[in-house]
């Protein structure tokens, strides 16, 4: 099947009416996934993306039976966690290096033995002291997949492919996160928590030889070919999205932050200083961060929230949470196709507005659904927000690629990943500090029971999500130039070369 010819007729042929939206949608990726022999990576990757998740989940489920067995409280156990997701923000800087630098399989390949060997000592722990060093172990080796993820992806997938492959791995997090609660309440049920941790070793040594088995190592000179398109006169037989938009609207580079050389050898400072000079990236971390801070704070007290708001059971706020949490899925997937098929129709900015809009519609759905009193309308509106919110993330993880540098992605993703765990690890004692000034016990009002505390709290934190609103709507005026500086900068290295 020729993919350029289908994409072509697709483009002649479709225009913006939501039924035949959905339906170019359905048929396009039928193509693409029919065409293009990555299906196999995306699901590997987003399998691999889960890790981090799926060992959180688990740690959750098996809370009580942890607590009782090595006889801890609340603040020893919220430890385990905090001290996993820091150790892996740390670990995420250094592995972006080799991510860069290493070839990305046999990295990637190690990190889940190593995530493996984690979980075996946690399974075998004889006291606190030791679970505590195999968790931070597991969470250097979970949360640091993810720059090399990311370097991989960008090189796999072409820019008009990278929205829906990223919603696809993205969409693997969200997946860790149920299944490893499914998986980790079924294991204890039937045996008890060692074992769980026992079988999450399993699960990633399958992983680890599937990977080993089953993906290549991608070259790192497609986006040199793509910007070798750029500079050339004559028109190309297939169509380059992004670069002939460039192209056609004579978008013009920063000229002072092009770079001359390669930067694999650099530096780290030297890296971070030219990662960070991006005025789009900086907008795209700033923006995500927000909503990853938001995310996580929802995270932590969502459940407790609905059991006082609704006077239900840890069980059923749990059935609730999760049922609305299942939104997210879909916004991952549809935000991706809908802003590749956007930038199919020539607007460059597609992945901007689609995150921007996004941002804004979480807004009124996390306000609706903090004033009803109804449950079946809280689970409605915190599906369509958890959409909105889950949406956010494949347009933002595409656009990082697009603006930056190829030899670069590797870092550049480190130090993103390292500045939201490290906001993560705020978030739950942040949203739990300012719940404690609107106890129902310091006010007066009728509606001040229902969990009032918590859902002032989440209603105050909305401000994060209008702030990653604002950010994002103004990188459209950055993000243009930004792509093509980054083509140019990938054409300026290759010149440089054959000279």
């Amino acid at each position: 099947m020729n993919i350029h010819k289908n994409r072509h007729t697709f483009t002649q042929h479709t225009y913006l009416n939501p039924l035949k939206l959905v339906e170019a949608l359905l048929q396009q990726e039928k193509s693409w996934l029919n065409a293009i022999p990555r299906l196999r990576a995306i699901i590997l990757l987003a399998l691999t993306q889960g890790l981090a998740s799926l060992n959180l989940a688990a740690l959750g489920t098996v809370a009580p039976a942890l607590e009782s067995s090595m006889h801890i409280g609340n603040i020893d156990y919220g430890l385990l966690s905090t001290a996993s997701i820091l150790t892996g923000a740390a670990a995420a800087l250094p592995v972006g290096i080799l991510g860069d630098r290493q070839r990305r399989v046999p990295l990637l390949i190690k990190l889940i033995v190593l995530w493996a060997i984690a979980m075996i000592l946690s399974g075998i722990s004889p006291g606190y002291n030791w679970f505590l060093l195999t968790q931070m172990l597991a969470g250097a080796a979970g949360v640091s997949v993810g720059p090399v993820i990311a370097s991989l992806s960008g090189d796999l997938f072409p820019p008009s492919w990278r929205g829906r492959a990223f919603g696809l791995i993205v969409g693997g997090e969200l997946l860790g996160a149920g299944i490893g609660m499914i998986l980790a309440g079924t294991v204890n049920t039937l045996s008890n928590w060692r074992t769980v941790f026992f079988v999450l070793a399993i699960i990633a040594i399958l992983l680890a030889y599937l990977l080993w088995k089953g993906m290549r190592e991608p070259q790192r000179n497609n986006m040199d070919k793509l910007a070798l398109e750029l500079t050339q006169e004559t028109p190309q037989k297939n169509r380059r999205y992004l670069l002939e938009d460039i192209r056609k609207k004579s978008i013009q580079p920063f000229s002072k932050r092009i770079l001359p050389e390669d930067p694999t050898q650099w530096h780290w400072f030297r890296a971070a200083k030219t990662i960070l000079s991006i005025p789009s990236n900086v907008i795209l971390i700033s923006a995500s961060s927000a909503g990853y801070f938001y995310f996580t704070g929802l995270l932590a007290f969502g459940i407790l929230y609905l059991t006082q708001r609704f006077h239900i059971n840890t069980m059923a706020a749990s059935s609730l949470f999760v049922g609305a949490g299942l939104g997210g899925i879909g916004g991952v997937i549809a935000s991706g196709w809908i802003a590749d098929w956007l930038l199919r129709k020539g607007l460059i900015t597609a992945r901007v507005w689609v995150t921007g809009i996004a941002f804004l519609l979480t807004i009124p759905f996390f306000l609706l659904a903090l004033n009803t009193n109804h449950q079946v309308l809280e689970f409605i509106w915190l599906f369509g927000g958890s959409a909105a919110l889950g949406a956010t993330n494949p347009t933002l993880d595409a656009a990082r690629l697009d603006i930056m540098h190829s030899r670069l992605w590797g870092r550049a993703e480190g130090i993103r990943i390292s500045l939201r765990y490290i906001l993560e690890a705020a978030a739950p004692f942040a949203f739990g500090w300012v719940s404690t000034h609107f106890s129902e016990s310091h006010c007066q009002l009728q509606h001040c029971g229902n969990g009032y505390g918590l859902r002032i709290t989440f209603g105050i934190f909305t401000i994060l999500l209008l702030v990653a609103t604002i950010l994002m709507l103004s990188a459209v005026f950055t993000y243009p130039r930004d792509v093509a500086t980054a083509l140019f900068s990938q054409q300026a290295r290759k010149t440089s070369e054959n000279s």
